[in-house]
């Protein structure tokens, strides 16, 4: 299975989010589930209590047992938290087939 969520470019105020940031929301992802694919930069739109919002993102992809996603979304969460976001995407995949072939 995997989850994929969107990390956003800019916060909601329109203010940059620092590569620094970025790169370090990354290798949190990575540490705690040893691997994810990062796609991007994506862009959407989303409305809240008539406010129409435009994100770019980084797409963050990750392969993960059904025991992890409480983590998961704790993570995403906290990641929102940490950026001022009112919100955060998070779409999770069961039927998804995942293999890593190794190469000898």
């Amino acid at each position: 299975m995997k989850f994929t969520t969107l990390i956003p470019a800019r916060r909601n105020d329109g203010s940059k989010v620092s590569r620094r940031d970025i790169t370090a929301i990354f290798l949190r992802f990575y540490i705690r589930f040893g691997a994810c694919t990062v796609e991007g930069p994506t862009q959407g739109y989303w409305m809240d209590g008539g406010t129409l919002y435009q994100d770019e993102c980084h797409k963050l992809i990750v392969a993960c047992d059904e025991g992890d996603l409480a983590d998961a979304e704790q993570l995403v969460r906290d990641i929102g938290r940490q950026l001022g976001q009112l919100a955060m995407y998070f779409e999770v995949d069961r039927t998804s087939d995942i293999r890593i072939l190794r190469i000898d």
